[in-house]
């Protein structure tokens, strides 16, 4: 244990100190310094790389990219998605998807690629196939050095989420969505979640999107804000999509102590795209997922979830 926990410490001051050293160079951010580090590790130490597993990589990562957010002030979308939240959705993707061997993975504004490895290293039993999507430019490059840092495929395609997708129909979408209004209005109004009046939310074209991206009886994992459905005429158009488009399967609320104020808390909405005379409506799982250090609460809770899953989804 020791052994493993020294070669990821080794990589993540190997990530770190690179990063910074290229910043005093190159005068570039610590991110996109990062993902140098990254490709320099890669190309010049196989030897250190060799040595870990795909778990220790990830982890060095993100303590680099953790560390190095201290060095300087990111906008909340480079924010990583927490690690906690990570596993449990690619603990549900498993448990909604146990009779596939293969899947088909669409992350959608993927940030930085992290999700997308978490969900990868969580599913060792599957062949994955990971499709990202992200119109940052940094970010971009940061998921492309990640996968080759991980030695895990991916494809990102650098295009804004909202715009139509150049996509086969995936199995899965996931997506921890940016809150926000989206700028483009003439594309927001070709959407049915666009607003007829002023821009509209990012986040539910994103959803839109999320659904048209899966095939009909795949499952779509959102990380939204937990207030999704208070409000007034737009979450009934909301509602209403859901309801037309898809079967409405969980709403789980993430652990208060995850967030750092009431307005940032996040949940998790999982819907199945109606697929006609395949899929059926179920008894929609609302829960609050317990705090992850309490683990005889979190165990009762997957054992839950468990029970939910054979009583809906009888393979």
């Amino acid at each position: 244990m020791t052994e493993e926990k020294n070669i990821m410490e080794t990589l993540f001051k190997k990530l770190d100190e690179k990063s910074k050293d290229l910043h005093d160079e190159n005068g570039q951010s610590f991110i996109e310094n990062l993902g140098l580090a990254m490709e320099d590790i890669y190309i010049n130490q196989r030897d250190v790389l060799e040595q870990s597993t795909l778990q220790e990589r990830r982890k060095a990562f993100q303590f680099a990219y953790l560390s190095l957010m201290k060095e300087e002030i990111i906008q909340p979308n480079h924010q990583m998605t927490p690690d906690s939240i990570g596993f449990i959705l690619s603990y549900l993707v498993n448990l909604f998807t146990k009779n596939k061997e293969t899947l088909n993975i669409v992350d959608i504004a993927s940030g930085t690629g992290h999700l997308s490895a978490t969900i990868n290293e969580q599913n060792p039993n599957k062949t994955v196939m990971n499709h990202l999507i992200e119109v940052d430019p940094v970010l971009q490059r940061v998921s492309v050095h990640l996968a080759n840092f991980l030695e895990v495929p991916f494809d990102v395609y650098p295009q804004d989420a909202i715009m139509p997708l150049p996509l086969e129909e995936a199995d899965v979408v996931v997506g921890d969505l940016p809150v926000g209004y989206y700028p483009v209005d003439e594309r927001s109004k070709e959407m049915k979640l666009g607003f007829e009046e002023g821009h509209s939310y990012s986040h539910y074209l994103l959803l839109e999107q999320a659904v048209y991206a899966t095939r009909p009886g795949g499952f779509i994992f959102m990380i939204v804000p937990d207030s999704l459905f208070k409000g007034e005429e737009e979450v009934k158009q909301l509602q209403k999509f859901i309801a037309t488009e898809t079967e409405m399967q969980a709403f789980l609320n993430f652990p208060k102590n995850l967030f750092k104020t009431e307005q940032s808390r996040k949940s998790l909405l999982i819907l199945q795209k109606k697929d006609s005379g395949k899929t059926h409506s179920v008894e929609v799982l609302l829960a609050n997922i317990p705090d992850f250090k309490a683990q005889t609460q979190l165990q009762t809770f997957l054992s839950e979830v468990n029970e939910w899953i054979k009583e809906n989804h009888s393979l």
